[in-house]
Formats: C-alpha cells, structure tokens, sequence
C-alpha cells in the first residue's frame, strides 16, 4: 500500500477522532475539529498518514517559544491506528513532524505520560533522551 503524508483538514475530523479515542482521549469530531481550527490558526502542523483505507496515523508538530527557555518544537498527539502498528509508521510520523520543524527551530522535545513505557521507549529508538521529569499541574478557569 502507499502511504501518502499530508496537511490535516477539517474533513479529517472524524478520522482523527478516531485516533485520538486509541489514546483515550475523546473529544468526538467537533471537538477534534475545533482544535484543528485553532491549530492551524496558531500555525501549528497537522499531519495525517493516508492509503488506501484511509487515514491510519497522525502527529502534531507545535513551536513552543518561553520567555527563559526560547524557541523549541514538539512532536505531539502521534497516534498510528491500531491496525498498522508495528510497521515503520510512527517513526515517519515523527520525521515529518520534525521536518516541518527543522526550518522553525534547532531543538524538539516530546512529551509521554509516565505511564506509557512503549512510548518511551519508541522514542528512545527515534534519538529522543530524558531530558526531565515534572508535575503537570492543572486548573479549570470555568468557576
């Protein structure tokens, strides 16, 4: 089958609802969609994995820039359906991510629940190394 690599859009919105469901997270389409929005206003990449039977993989690719620590990309949201793991595509993914950063910065980073130790370790084989371990902290701003 050939694997065609390209710019999400909001037909997608379905699909990668559908991905982001084999990481538990449930948005539905909508929600999946208004991100992409938001995303691509940002200036953010979207880019999905396609062939014959559809879309079978995603992966974002954001440019974080902080005040003390500058400019740094991030790989993030990489899911390869379930169905086509194992075969090379999540570490395209992640190249394609990395290409679209490679002109923006010199540094990306990606970031894994501690929980998920076959993520670690794929990203281990991708050239990613621990760098730190931290406390995600959250608040709701609807009171």
């Amino acid at each position: 089958m050939t694997m065609r690599f390209r710019q999400a859009t909001a037909i997608d919105a379905e699909a990668l609802a559908g991905l982001m469901g084999q990481l538990g997270y449930e948005h539905g389409p909508d929600g999946v969609r208004d991100n992409l929005a938001a995303m691509v206003e940002r200036g953010d990449a979207v880019i999905v994995a396609e062939d014959e039977r559809g879309i079978v993989g995603c992966v974002s690719a954001i440019l974080d820039v902080r005040l003390a620590e500058g400019r740094c990309g991030e790989v993030v949201s990489l899911v390869v359906a379930e169905s086509s793991r194992g075969q090379g595509l999540g570490a395209q993914l992640v190249a394609a991510a990395e290409a679209w950063l490679r002109p923006r910065t010199d540094r990306v980073r990606v970031r894994a629940n501690v929980t998920r130790e076959a993520a670690h370790a794929f990203y281990g084989r991708q050239g990613y190394r621990l760098d730190k371990r931290q406390c995600l902290l959250t608040k709701s701003l609807e009171e």
